[in-house]
């Protein structure tokens, strides 16, 4: 009987491996934690965690669909940039994968408030706060700051490069503005890695109140929501290094339209104005003061035109051009900027869910550089001493075979020079 081949067989440096494998798409590096012990500790190592998430950034976005008292659905591209592949009028390319299983959610309406990094803030109506990475079926609770009003409180979740930790900030809610008798708004922030809540100086605290309902929007090492200032739309941002909040310019606006919209496209925060009944402006900036025209979208043309503004989210872009856009009654359609024209998509048979998150695939552990391996390893499924299977050895072998000559090709010119 042949055993398993062993990694050795690849006769390659445990640098190159490395090398190899923060180029791998989450969902084999998932499978590949039962290779070897090595392996599973490289893949929860901060380092190769950063760079592998910097890598693949473009390249593992899905959509998943948040229906308030339901499962999670994930929906991504089969391969969005070729459509010839499938039928495009009927699928896009589209890939409508299983409910996505987070067992604190069972029986329990929720809201996901914001999400960095592969990591979804998610509260639960009995009082639960959570950050979920589904990617690597990881969860985490966690402590709940004074006089917490369920889901009808506001948070936001962000990256602090200045110290490589996570931060979930507390922020001024509307509803609890309206429903609650002396409500008295407080900033808290939560650091990862100390996983308790400090109050910020009252003084730090905005005079604007943001909708529950509204998702925190991360980018250029801020927090961002759409807010209101009496009737005129404002854009609130948090500093996540300074722990400051302070409104941003909005984009230029000859004609004194509110912003209907604010989201992340390309790396860069966004914000879409509306020119009544035929077309979408979708504005961009990255300095949070220079903005420019990312793009021009016709509404949709038919016997719907009275679709207000405020019932087209944009998603983000597929590698072939075209912007996904969530529009309400509609589902999900694909605008291509080349032909001037919408294609549906197909998307689960019900169409009726709250939000809509454009995740990015990552290996970021809930628990942070700090947590501990028997913390995660209670929430990977698989992870056992039980033989490897040889599919997973072939597997592992089948993906190093095409670029292991390149590897070893540099490795020897090196030599001869």
């Amino acid at each position: 009987m042949n055993s398993p081949p062993s990694a050795v067989e690849l006769q390659l440096p445990e640098d190159i491996h490395a090398e190899i494998l923060k180029r791998v798409p989450v969902k084999s590096l998932v499978r590949f934690r039962l290779v070897c012990n090595s392996w599973l500790c490289l893949f929860t190592n901060p380092q190769f965690v950063r760079t592998h998430l910097d890598l693949n950034r473009n390249n593992g976005t899905r959509i998943i669909l948040a229906r308030y008292f339901k499962s999670f659905l994930s929906i991504g591209p089969e391969e969005f940039s070729s459509p010839s592949q499938s039928n495009f009028e009927t699928s896009c390319g589209f890939e409508i994968e299983k409910k996505l299983d987070f067992p604190l959610i069972e029986g329990h309406t929720y809201y996901v408030k914001g999400h960095c990094d592969g990591l979804l803030c998610v509260i639960i109506n009995d009082g639960t706060i959570a950050l979920w990475n589904p990617s690597i079926k990881e969860y985490k609770k966690l402590p709940i700051p004074c006089n917490f009003r369920n889901t009808r409180e506001v948070l936001g979740l962000g990256y602090d490069s200045t110290i490589n930790d996570y931060k979930l900030v507390r922020a001024p809610s509307s509803y609890c503005k309206c429903k609650i008798k002396d409500y008295h708004p407080q900033v808290e922030v939560l650091t990862l890695s100390t996983n308790s809540w400090r109050k910020l100086p009252d003084e730090d605290t905005p005079p604007y109140f943001i909708e529950h309902f509204l998702q925190a929007h991360t980018v250029n090492g801020g927090i961002y929501w759409l807010t209101l200032d009496d009737w005129a739309t404002v854009i609130l941002r948090f500093d996540l290094a300074k722990e400051k909040f302070k409104l941003v310019p909005e984009p230029p606006n000859e004609l004194n339209r509110n912003i209907s919209w604010l989201g992340v496209l390309k790396g860069s925060l966004c914000a879409l104005h509306s020119h009544r009944f035929s077309y979408l402006d979708i504005w961009a900036t990255k300095d949070d003061k220079n903005w420019s025209k990312l793009i021009t979208i016709p509404k949709i043309r038919g016997p719907d035109p009275c679709l207000s503004s405020l019932d087209y989210g944009p998603l983000c872009f597929t590698q072939s051009g075209a912007l996904l856009i969530s529009v309400r009654g509609k589902g999900i359609l694909a605008y291509d900027p080349k032909a001037d024209s919408y294609r549906k998509l197909a998307v689960p048979e019900e169409q009726h869910w709250l939000s809509e998150i454009v995740y990015t695939e990552s290996l970021v552990s809930p628990h942070g550089s700090n947590g501990s391996m028997d913390s995660r390893q209670q929430q990977q499924t698989g992870l056992s001493n039980s033989p490897v299977p040889r599919s997973l050895w072939q597997s592992v072998l089948g993906l190093t075979s095409g670029i292991v000559d390149h590897f070893s090709c540099y490795s020897g010119s090196n030599r001869r020079h």
